[in-house]
């Protein structure tokens, strides 16, 4: 989906809404730019597929929205992401290796959770992962890196249930 040279509220409905008696954890790491002033969130299509799934997906069970609360820090506010702030998702913020909030986190009520990243500006200290060429990688960070854990929390959930 991000691939995409622009993006519509169509495409994200298409994704918010893809497969969703097969999937059951859609995991988000993208919103509005976090820069202090920009205030956005799905437009109608989108949180319709969002709804819909949340009341129809997996079978009835509903399908679970996990999203990145953002990484603007003290200058940004995950209230004003539109994606992160919905009823309709779980909105997860990160924790460094002492347990404290990462300098890039940003505080609001709709936050949830927090998973680890990483927490100093070393390249190196990200979370270990695939990157888009199948190789490995340890620089993926902030609530980009700390969502698909949460994701993957809860698919462990769901499996033990």
């Amino acid at each position: 989906m991000l691939d995409q040279p622009y993006m519509t509220d169509l495409i994200e409905a298409n994704s918010m809404g893809h497969e969703p008696d097969l999937i059951d954890i859609y995991s988000a790491s993208w919103g509005p730019t976090d820069d202090g002033k920009t205030v956005d969130g799905p437009r109608n299509a989108t949180m319709r597929a969002i709804v819909r799934g949340v009341n129809e997906g997996r079978n009835g069970l509903g399908n679970i929205y996990v999203w990145a609360s953002g990484d603007g820090g003290e200058e940004d506010d995950c209230n004003c992401d539109g994606y992160a702030a919905s009823m309709w998702t779980i909105s997860i913020n990160s924790a460094i290796n002492d347990g404290q909030n990462a300098h890039y986190d940003e505080s609001c009520s709709s936050t949830l959770a927090s998973t680890f990243s990483n927490g100093a500006k070393d390249p190196n200290t990200g979370v270990a992962t695939t990157d888009l060429y199948g190789k490995c990688t340890t620089t993926h960070s902030g609530t980009s890196a700390a969502a698909p854990e949460a994701a993957g929390v809860f698919a462990l959930a769901l499996e033990a249930k």
